[in-house]
């Protein structure tokens, strides 16, 4: 059984190698992506596999001045995101909002750079620099900003570390929808945490991040990646995140071994590769 077990270890850290690679490269899409109306005239452009796997879901806000993006996917998604755009509304894209700087929602920015202006937080536009990516945003903020745009306003809050140490919360006030990026991403509704380590993500702080963000006026979350949530189903993800946390911490200091957590997370929590690949650090973060 230990050999099993070890044996599915090395398969999760492949496969996590796998998704960091995915998030930072482009994936063609065959098909028209599909915008549909959430409120008034706040827009998603949702996620979908078309067999390369789950991509990344964009906000898109109409106004009379123009329109506010939420994310932009990879590279090769721009001109069919600008023609989903066109669907609804013949304005503009004015702004692009990142929710955090991995490419599978930044990778259209440096096309988007020539007629948009782009806003991230500083440790992402950070990140982005570092890593070599294209289109870093030509705004950053450290704590809060806000677009107004037609007589419309967005709020891009930092609420402190989770998924990166450059996760956002994009919140709507007048449609009381905010978009979390991977704060909160999953498919089929499992959310399980995605810390990314090398670039300041931390599980400890992740429930306070999301404490932040529940005191906002909200009853629609737009997730990073799967299906379109509620306050509700936030305030249970973050309650999850919360337990997965205490449960590990308290699993290291009874000195259980990485395989042994590791079988509780999938058994209890359906932790999924991608999940368990940043258990390594998972443990030396919960260690003290």
């Amino acid at each position: 059984m230990n050999r099993i077990v070890v044996n599915l270890s090395r398969v999760f850290l492949v496969l996590l190698a796998g998704w960091v690679a995915y998030t930072q490269t482009s994936h063609g899409q065959g098909a028209d992506l599909n915008i549909k109306k959430l409120k008034n005239e706040l827009y998603v452009i949702e996620g979908t596999s078309n067999g390369s796997g789950d991509v990344g879901n964009v906000a898109v806000y109409v106004t009379s001045e123009g329109v506010i993006l939420v994310d932009d996917r990879f590279a090769q998604d721009h001109d069919q995101i600008v023609a989903a755009v066109k669907r609804v509304t013949s304005q503009p894209i004015r702004y692009v909002i990142n929710t955090h700087h991995h490419g599978d929602h930044t990778g259209s920015n440096l096309r988007f750079l020539a007629t948009s202006e782009l806003i991230a937080h500083a440790n992402a536009r950070r990140h982005m620099l570092e890593g070599k990516m294209p289109g870093p945003p030509q705004i950053a903020f450290t704590d809060e900003t806000s677009v107004f745009l037609g007589g419309k306003e967005v709020r891009a809050i930092y609420y402190g570390r989770g998924h990166t140490d450059g996760d956002i919360a994009v919140y709507f006030p007048a449609e009381h929808v905010v978009h979390l990026g991977d704060l909160m991403a999953g498919t089929r509704g499992v959310t399980n945490p995605v810390v990314d380590y090398k670039n300041g993500g931390c599980l400890r702080d992740w429930p306070t991040t999301l404490d932040g963000v529940l005191k906002l006026d909200i009853d629609t979350v737009i997730p990073g990646h799967g299906d379109i949530s509620t306050r509700d189903g936030l305030m249970a993800h973050r309650n999850k995140i919360a337990s997965i946390r205490d449960q590990i911490s308290g699993l290291v200091h009874e000195g259980k071994s990485k395989d042994e957590i590791s079988q509780l997370l999938v058994s209890k929590f359906d932790f999924k590769p991608i999940n368990m690949g940043g258990l390594d650090g998972m443990m030396a973060e919960l260690k003290n």
